[in-house]
Parts: C-alpha cells; structure tokens; sequence
C-alpha cells in the first residue's frame, strides 16, 4: 500500500491510534467505508469544499523504532499533514502489560516484566516480545521522522490529551485538514462529554471489582527514572516541546497518577 495520504496519524501500540480512529469515524463525513488493514486504517474523509476526498492514514507500529526501517516520506502528498500520537511511556508499557495479563499470557509482576523484557535475550529471563520497554523509547524514532518529514508540519498530539478533551483533538483535525462534521459541534460536543463521564463510571467499577494488575506510584517511579527519563528528555529536545506532566517530581503529589489509563 503506497498509495499518498492527505494526512497521517502515526503513534505506537497502546497510544491512541485506534481511539484517533473511531473519533473520526464517528464524527467526520466520509465518502465510503474505512479500509482497515493490519495495523492501518484508511478514512476517505469529505473536504469542506466537497471537491474531492481526503485520504487519512492512521498508522499503529508496536515501537516506533520502526520508523527507522520505514520510510513515511513515500506516503505522504506534498502539503500533507503528519500528526504523531505520543503517550507517557510508563503507562503506555502498562497499558500492554494489563492487556497481555486479561489475555493470560503475563503472569508476571509488572516491575519483573519490565526486568525481563528489557533484558538481553542471552539471560533468559523471560519473553522478549513483550516490549514493554522498547516501545516507550521515542527519540530514535522521532529523531527518523523529523528527518523523513522536514518539508512537512510534524504536529504532536498526547495521549492524554485526547483523553481529557477529545473535541479539543477532534476540532483540530477538522480544521487543521478542512473537514466536515456529521453533526453540529455543540452536538458533538455533548456525546463526546457523555462519552467521558460513561468512561469514568466504567473505571469506578473497575475498581470495585479490584483489579489485580494496578500500577503504584513507586514502580511508576522507579520505571521512569530507571528506564524513560534521558529518553523523554532528548524527546523534549527534538521536538522543543514540553512533557512535564510524564516527568515524576522528587515527591509526586498525591493522586496524580490516578485515572490515565
């Protein structure tokens, strides 16, 4: 499939590609049904203008490390968009890890598998497909990107960005790529804001039912320092952006980790 994009969603397993894709599916006017192949999705999406419709790509690699080995340039039309989906690695990793234990093929503590699967494959100590690490580790593949894309606007959008305000997100997109809604923004809006309260309420049961894999503050801890802190900050550097609110102060307040996954 090299057939050139309007627009590209890129983001690793675990950080909103598919949650970038069921928001435009659900509220952007398209011209025929979303193809979905493995690992990608293509929208057929109508322009403001209704001359033609808009090819968007939404592309999901299990580590972005992949993009080294990829080449994004080939894919791309010459004013196209590229927006990169970026999530706290710490909780990306445990968002695989929780998924791989409801499937029954983790049985591990999160703080061993994370030892084990950033391990070296001659110390045997575990899985080595697991990538909880590997796929939290963004420079080099930013570093790829930026230079794949260096005629292109490279835009970022966070994880949790999209989870607290997803019309913020949406509105974006539309704007950025001149799209049309389906329905009204106020209406949008609302379902989006009933849509995140119903989130909540599913998480309050979650709880109830107390989940056996939960992430506490310490091992949150001492996975970013231990493996994701340089890593952010060269991220930080490539992009000359900000992502404080990844970072663990010398002593987290209370909460903060609450409610991200």
């Amino acid at each position: 499939m090299k057939s050139k994009f309007d627009c590209l969603v890129i983001a690793s397993q675990y950080s909103g590609a598919r949650e970038v894709f069921d928001l435009l599916k659900q509220n952007i006017k398209t011209g025929t049904a979303p193809e979905i192949l493995q690992n990608k999705a293509i929208l057929e999406c109508k322009s403001v203008e209704e001359t033609e419709n808009l090819r968007v790509g939404i592309f999901e690699f299990e580590s972005l490390e992949e993009l080294r080995q990829t080449d994004i340039s080939e894919y791309l039309l010459p004013q196209a968009r590229v927006y990169l989906m970026l999530r706290n690695p710490v909780w990306r990793g445990f968002a695989a890890y929780r998924k791989n234990r409801e499937e029954g093929t983790e049985r591990s503590s999160f703080i061993e598998a994370v030892k084990w699967d950033s391990s070296p494959p001659e110390v045997g100590l575990g899985p080595q497909n697991t990538s909880y690490i590997i796929a939290g580790k963004y420079s080099e593949g930013i570093r790829s990107l930026l230079q794949q894309t260096e005629e292109h606007r490279l835009q970022i959008l966070e994880f949790e960005e999209l989870r607290r305000a997803p019309f913020e997100i949406l509105l974006e997109l539309k704007e950025s790529l001149g799209l049309q809604f389906k329905l009204s923004p106020e209406e949008i809006s609302l379902n989006l804001g009933k849509q995140k309260v119903a989130g909540r309420r599913l998480g309050i049961f979650r709880t109830l039912r107390q989940n056996p894999a939960e992430l506490d503050e310490e091992t949150a801890k001492y996975i970013y320092y231990t493996y994701f802190k340089r890593d952010i900050e060269e991220v930080e550097e490539l992009l000359s952006s900000s992502f404080n609110s990844w970072k663990f102060t010398e002593k987290a307040p209370a909460g903060s980790y609450i409610g991200l996954l």
